[in-house]
């Protein structure tokens, strides 16, 4: 079937380490007209499009946030790791057994964290920063909170990594500190869907939001996106 239909081609891309790697991948589809006409033999398909759901525009904006210095050197440690397998670099104990196997999934979530802030990593060795994820994302919030203060505008966040957890530090915790502490929004206007227990606690939670009395929601994308319905 691939051979038929799909096409391989090497390229040049970053890996998870931000490096220059050459990658051989299926890149496009060919044959599309007899692959569509295949496909309508088991499908029905539609688009929101032709259907005509009526749905706003999403407008995407892309926020580029430079490295603060801590990160810049944890990168160099990552990548130094990627290559030797040496995980003293990033702060843990050297690698065993099957860990040497799984050494770029190790790799691929420090860094997740780092890009996310560097004390999810350690919250002992690394501190707070102007620059980081969680400093640029209370600003927005804090700013699109005064613009729309007169609507009782409300803003979801939607972040997988660092999600509420009850007496530990996370991200969701350090933003809402942030906004609270920096910015002086109430804080009983902010909330964590992980807050809810059940199904009644989480739809009174978005009724809430409704209203205007909850005016920043923090969730997963499970808990937070499918069968949510605020405006």
């Amino acid at each position: 079937w691939a051979a038929v239909f799909a096409k391989k081609t090497s390229d040049y891309e970053f890996s998870i380490t931000n490096e220059i790697v050459q990658k051989e991948r299926f890149r496009y589809f060919i044959k599309v007209p007899e692959l569509a006409a295949f496909y309508s033999e088991i499908t029905d398909f539609r688009t929101a499009k032709d259907i005509g759901i009526d749905r706003p525009e999403k407008n995407e904006i892309l926020h580029h946030i430079p490295p603060t210095p801590q990160q810049e050197e944890f990168i160099q440690n990552l990548v130094a790791f990627a290559k030797t397998g040496n995980a003293t670099l990033l702060g843990r104990a050297p690698l065993k057994g099957g860990e040497e196997n799984a050494k770029m999934l190790i790799a691929t979530d420090y860094a997740r964290k780092m890009s996310l802030d560097m004390r999810m990593i350690d919250r002992n060795k690394y501190d707070d920063h102007i620059d980081n994820k969680a400093s640029h994302c209370a600003l927005k919030l804090a700013e699109y909170y005064k613009k729309f203060d007169a609507q009782k505008g409300m803003q979801f966040v939607f972040s997988d990594l660092g999600t509420y957890k009850p007496g530990e530090w996370n991200v969701y915790s350090e933003i809402k500190r942030k906004l609270v502490e920096d910015y002086h929004i109430p804080a009983h206007e902010i909330r964590f869907i992980q807050e809810a227990k059940n199904e009644a606690s989480k739809q009174a939670m978005i009724q809430g939001a409704n209203r205007g009395d909850i005016r920043i929601l923090f969730g997963s994308t499970d808990m937070l996106g499918t069968g949510v319905n605020a405006q």
